[in-house]
């Protein structure tokens, strides 16, 4: 077996940059205390030993990277805005498979979208927020 690394920095790295150009929304890793909604956070990356993608020669891992959308009424009344903007990300993320040349990571992944949730957040006086919640799965081994 090979030694075993981490996929993160490459997953992110193109997620990063495929998402704003498919999408022409702005994406964060760490948002700005200037930056104004919407807006969107690519985070909370997780790995885990893969059990459908190891092999005699592979140690593979199954990523999950959680995109939160974040809205106020300024976009619109209601899950609607939230709920179009997070289909697109959907869209760009799953339909054409991913791939991060030059990373050690040179095959071509499959996204799968693994969940999606909108909660209202309304403790704060006058003010509704819509967080929009995807998690996507990719299965990834080193080449």
């Amino acid at each position: 077996m090979g030694t075993r690394k981490l996929g993160f920095s490459a997953l992110m790295t193109a997620i990063y940059s495929r998402l704003p150009g498919a999408t022409g929304y702005t994406f964060y890793n760490h948002v700005p205390q200037n930056a104004t909604m919407p807006y969107h956070v690519i985070s909370q990356p997780l790995g885990r030993e893969s059990l459908m993608f190891n092999t005699r020669d592979t140690e593979a891992e199954e990523n999950v990277i959680q995109i939160d959308s974040w809205f106020d009424e300024t976009s619109g009344k209601g899950d609607k805005p939230c709920a179009d903007a997070m289909n697109n990300i959907v869209q760009a993320m799953t339909n054409a498979v991913i791939t991060m040349p030059g990373s050690g990571y040179d095959n071509s992944y499959d996204v799968f979208l693994d969940f999606a949730n909108i909660l209202k957040d309304d403790t704060e006086s006058g003010k509704i927020i819509r967080h929009g919640i995807l998690r996507f799965r990719v299965e990834m081994a080193p080449t």
